[in-house]
C-alpha cells in the first residue's frame, strides 16, 4: 500500500482522491476503510449531516464505498475476491459475483463469513430474503452461529411482515437443523451451544402462538423445558432466559408493583385489563435503553392513552450507581431523563421481585401485554415501527 500524504487528509465526507493514495489489493483497501473512526472524523461529518445520523459504521461504509471503484472484478482472484466483496458491500453488482467466485474455490479461511456476505448480497440483489434462505440453511448446518444468528433472526422477522407462513416455516427449519446439530456430531462441523437451540425454539413457540397453533407451541416448550431440567448447567444460560420468556407467553402477566410513578397516577399494580401495555425495563446507565426512549414516546403518541399504555420500568437498585444513590437523587435523575427523552410516557419505579418475575437479568427488556392481561411477547426488541415485528404485534392486539 502506498500512501502519499497523512491518513487523516485522505477522506473528506467519504470521498477519496485516488491521485493521493494507491492500494494494490482489495484487502489493503478494506483494512484502511475499516480502521477505527477518530473523533475528528465524527466531528467533521457532524458539521454536514443531521444530528444523530453519525455512527462509526456509517463512516466506515463511506470509506469503503469510495474505495470500491478502485478495483475491477476481472482483475481480482483468490482470497482477494473475498476482500473485494467486503469492500464493495454496497455494490451488489460487484460484491455478489466476487463472493460467489471466492466460495467456488473451496476449503476457505473465510468461508463462514463469506457465506454470510453471500446471503446479504443475494437479498440486496433480489429484494427478498427468500433468495438467501438456501445460503442461511447451509450456514445453520455447517458454520458457527454467533456471527450469523442475528442476521438469520432478522431475515425471519422481516419475512413475517410479508409472509407469516413462510417465516413460520423458516423458524421451524432453523430449530430442527440446530436441534439435530446439537444431538448429532458431524465431522468438520463445530458444535452448537444449547443456547442457540433454545433461542431458536423460543422464537418458534412465539410464531406458533401468533399462527394460532397452540398445541405445537406447547409441544416445543415441553421438549425444551425437559432438556433444561435434565441439564442443570443450562439453567442460567441466555438461552434458558429466552425459554423463560417463551413460557410466559399466553399466560397472565406477573404484577408490576408500583413503588413510585413519574408522570401518572396508578394503583399498586401497573398491569390492568382492557388495554394493551408495553412495559420496558430499563436503567439510566443503559445506552440502548436511552436510545429506546424516543421510540417508546412516539409509540405512545401514535395510539394515545386509551388504547395503549407505554411505561418505562426500573428499580432503585438498578440505578444505585448514581452519586449520591439516595432515592431522591434517583427520582430526580429519572424525572430529568423522562422530560428530555420521553415526556409522553410514564416512568415507574418497581420492586426487585418484579424484575425477577419477568426474568430480567440485563437491560433493556420489553414485555407486551394484551387486553386480557396476558403476556404476548417478552424479549430484547427495541424497535416499535408499524413495519417490524413488535410494531405489528402491538397494532394487532389493539385492533382485537
Amino acid at each position: 500500500m502506498k500512501i502519499l500524504q497523512p491518513l487523516w487528509s485522505l477522506f473528506l465526507f467519504g470521498q477519496v482522491s485516488l491521485a493521493q493514495t494507491t492500494f494494490t489489493k482489495p484487502s489493503e483497501a478494506f483494512e484502511f476503510a475499516d480502521r477505527p473512526v477518530t473523533e475528528s472524523e465524527v466531528a467533521l461529518h457532524a458539521k454536514m449531516l443531521p444530528a444523530g445520523s453519525i455512527a462509526p459504521s456509517s463512516l466506515v461504509r463511506k470509506r469503503a464505498r469510495a474505495l470500491c471503484p478502485s478495483f475491477r472484478l476481472e482483475g481480482v482472484s483468490g482470497e482477494e475476491l473475498y476482500w473485494l466483496a467486503k469492500l464493495c458491500e454496497e455494490d451488489p453488482a460487484k460484491a455478489l459475483p466476487a463472493v460467489e467466485r471466492y466460495l467456488a474455490l473451496g476449503e476457505l479461511a473465510h468461508g463462514p463469513d463469506a457465506r454470510l456476505v453471500l446471503a446479504v448480497q443475494q437479498m440486496r440483489t433480489s429484494g427478498s430474503w427468500e433468495a438467501a434462505w438456501g445460503t442461511f440453511r447451509t450456514i445453520l448446518q455447517e458454520d458457527p452461529m454467533g456471527p450469523a444468528e442475528s442476521q438469520i433472526d432478522g431475515a425471519i422477522d422481516q419475512e413475517a411482515g410479508a409472509n407469516p407462513d413462510r417465516a413460520l416455516e423458516w423458524s421451524k427449519e432453523r430449530y430442527a437443523i440446530l436441534l439435530d446439530r446439537k444431538h448429532t456430531e458431524k465431522p468438520g462441523v463445530p458444535p452448537v451451544h444449547s443456547s442457540w437451540v433454545l433461542s431458536a425454539g423460543s422464537d418458534l413457540v412465539h410464531r406458533y402462538y401468533l399462527a394460532g397453533e397452540t398445541g405445537e407451541a406447547v409441544k416445543v416448550l415441553s421438549d425444551m423445558n425437559h432438556y433444561v431440567e435434565s441439564h442443570s448447567d443450562e439453567a442460567e444460560s441466555w438461552g434458558a432466559q429466552e425459554l423463560h420468556w417463551a413460557n410466559m407467553e399466553m399466560h397472565p402477566a406477573p404484577a408490576v408493583t408500583i413503588l413510585r410513578v413519574l408522570g401518572g397516577k396508578y394503583g399498586p399494580d401497573l398491569i390492568q385489563q382492557g388495554r394493551v401495555e408495553v412495559v420496558s425495563f430499563f436503567f439510566l446507565g443503559c445506552a440502548p435503553c436511552i436510545f429506546e426512549l424516543p421510540r417508546l414516546n412516539d409509540l405512545q403518541k401514535r395510539y394515545g392513552g386509551k388504547k395503549l399504555l407505554v411505561a418505562d420500568v426500573t428499580t432503585y437498585k438498578a440505578n444505585s450507581y448514581l452519586t449520591p444513590s439516595s432515592h431522591s437523587n434517583i427520582e430526580a435523575s429519572l424525572k430529568k431523563a423522562r422530560l428530555a427523552n420521553a415526556p409522553n410516557i410514564e416512568f415507574v419505579i418497581t420492586s426487585d421481585e418484579t424484575l425477577a418475575s419477568y426474568g430480567v437479568r440485563a437491560f433493556p427488556v420489553v414485555a407486551i401485554v394484551d387486553k386480557m392481561g396476558r403476556v404476548r411477547y417478552v424479549g430484547l426488541e427495541i424497535n416499535f415501527r408499524d413495519d417490524d415485528s413488535t410494531g405489528r404485534l402491538i397494532q394487532r392486539l389493539i385492533e382485537e
